[in-house]
């Protein structure tokens, strides 16, 4: 199987059926990213979007760093928007934009919302996966272990925990306040409890 035959078998043995539209990338980047979403089922009761092509290519990964040499970016979301699609695929072309890597524990920061509407949601966090059945990461792609990273929004008060204090500070508070990671854009910033008024559930 050629490269995006692998990854669909893979998607689909996981994720579900193949049956939403696949957002095709239009522009020409080193690599070709597509996202895949997969609809709620009864096991997985949230949507799930996943990028295709990032494992294309190797990233340019440190001696000294111990992680897949590829990967793929997913995130869960109760409703898919605009926002996610875009920053799915900008997240999977940065490494290869900037000569860089993206793997488990890294905080990227965004400097302002991601999202479509006013939110604390301003960097992006890629999290080992949560509750994902066993195998699922890493997969193969031309006998190449690829690593699949959980995006999840995160607030500057928690980027500054994981910086400051390191990731596993923020995965330990994510356990501690039974995090939930399908993204919900009006949340409170955990490390703070801040939340935007206009926002604030009733």
């Amino acid at each position: 199987m050629n490269p995006i035959e692998q990854r669909e078998a893979h998607y689909t043995r996981f994720l579900g059926a193949l049956d939403q539209k696949v957002m095709h990338s239009t522009d020409v980047k080193q690599v070709h990213v597509d996202i895949y979403t997969f609809a709620p089922t009864p096991e997985r009761p949230f949507f799930t979007l996943i990028t295709g092509g990032m494992s294309d290519l190797r990233q340019s990964i440190p001696d000294d760093r111990d992680c897949a040499p590829r990967a793929e970016i997913m995130l869960y979301a109760s409703q898919p928007q605009g926002w996610m699609y875009s920053v799915l695929k900008g997240l999977a072309e940065m490494p290869f934009d900037d000569d860089t890597f993206l793997s488990y524990r890294h905080t990227i920061p965004n400097d302002m919302p991601m999202t479509a509407e006013p939110s604390l949601l301003t960097s992006y966090f890629m999290s080992p996966v949560f509750g994902e059945r066993d195998g699922f990461t890493p997969m193969l792609v031309e006998d190449d272990a690829v690593d699949v990273l959980l995006m999840v929004p995160i607030t500057e008060g928690e980027r500054e925990l994981a910086v400051d204090q390191g990731s596993d500070a923020l995965l330990a508070l994510f356990e501690q306040r039974e995090f939930d990671p399908v993204i919900d854009e009006a949340r409170a910033c955990l490390v703070t409890g801040k939340v935007l008024p206009r926002m604030k559930k009733s």
